[in-house]
Order: C-alpha cells, then sequence, then structure tokens
C-alpha cells in the first residue's frame, strides 16, 4: 500500500514516506525492506514526471538522503530532457534552485552545515548552465557578481560555482557539449 502510495505522482508525495523509504534502502530496515526500497525509488527515478516533485520534496525533507534522491532525479532530466521542457519549467527549477543556493549560503551557519548539499546544488546549477548560459540566461555572471557582493558566504560560494563552471567548460565537457557550444562558454565566461 505505501509502495502504491509513492508510485502515485498525481498528488503531491508523501514526503515522511519518501523519507522513510529513503532510511529502509540505506540500511536501517531489513534486507527484504531494502531491497523493497530499492525497487520503488528505481520506480520513481524511471517515472518521468517525477521531477516535478523534486521542488516538493527538497522544501519539506530534512533527511540529506533523500534532498540527493531527488536532486539526482532532476540531474537525469536536466542531462536528457532540459530543452524539450517549457520555458516556463525550465525557469522556475533554475530560479528555485538558485533561491536555494543563495538563502543556504546567505548564513555562514548553514552554509557550513549544509556543505555537501550546496555543493550538489552548485553541481545541479552548473549541469543547467551548460544549457541556459549565455543564450538563455544572458544575466547569470552579472547576478553572481552582485550576488558576491553581498555577503563573504555567498562570495565563497561564488567561486566554487565559476570553479565548478569553468571545470566543466574548459576540462569535462568533451562528449557532452558540442565544439560550438564549448567555444561560446568558453568566450562567455572569459568576457
Amino acid at each position: 500500500m505505501a509502495a502504491e502510495k509513492l508510485r502515485d505522482l498525481t498528488q503531491p508525495i508523501d514526503v515522511p514516506l519518501l523519507d522513510a523509504t529513503v532510511a529502509a534502502f540505506y540500511g536501517t530496515g531489513s534486507k527484504q525492506e531494502r531491497s523493497a526500497a530499492d525497487s520503488i525509488l528505481r520506480d520513481l527515478q524511471n517515472n518521468p514526471d517525477m521531477w516535478l516533485q523534486v521542488m516538493h520534496i527538497l522544501q519539506n525533507t530534512q533527511n540529506l538522503n533523500t534532498k540527493f534522491f531527488a536532486l539526482q532525479v532532476l540531474e537525469g532530466v536536466i542531462k536528457y530532457r532540459w530543452n524539450a521542457l517549457p520555458a516556463e519549467q525550465r525557469d522556475g527549477m533554475k530560479n528555485f534552485i538558485s533561491d536555494i543556493i543563495v538563502q543556504l549560503s546567505s548564513n555562514e551557519a548553514s552554509f557550513r552545515m549544509e556543505r555537501l548539499y550546496v555543493n550538489k546544488l552548485n553541481i545541479i546549477l552548473v549541469q543547467i548552465l551548460k544549457h541556459e548560459w549565455p543564450a538563455r540566461w544572458r544575466s547569470f555572471i552579472p547576478d553572481l557578481v552582485s550576488a558576491a557582493k553581498t555577503s563573504e558566504t555567498i562570495c565563497e560560494n561564488c567561486m566554487a560555482i565559476l570553479k565548478l563552471l569553468s571545470e566543466e567548460v574548459f576540462d569535462f565537457s568533451r562528449g557532452e557539449m558540442t565544439q560550438q557550444k564549448i567555444k561560446e562558454l568558453k568566450q562567455s565566461l572569459n568576457r
């Protein structure tokens, strides 16, 4: 019954039930519970509409593993389906991810305590940037520079984002982006 409740994505996902499923998968359950949790989580990951639940999950869980599960779902959508999504959905997700990063980075205590989560959000943002910037998100660098001026921890995180972006553009993008896209990103980053 619980598995079916999680698999029904016509309603907002039951986050406490998802937390329990993730916890069972990561070892708090028996071997059969881990196996059942694995099956449920795989089904959720393979559901093409699961990514629509990511914001709801991130807003309603305190469980880091559940957050990472949701971000893993989002990462798959960004990698394989991002450009097929309507502009409103892309913009909503990129703004949501940016807002969480700024929120967590603006307070030194939360920034240090949530470091793994912020790092994963930064990686997600860079994955989005590979599709959106510079053509559809021209203001990204000016926005980043403006944000960096607001606090030391935001500045530190902005530098981490720029480092990730430069690594993606200059080092790791071979095979994932066309040479023209790599050239365009390098030129924009250099500007």
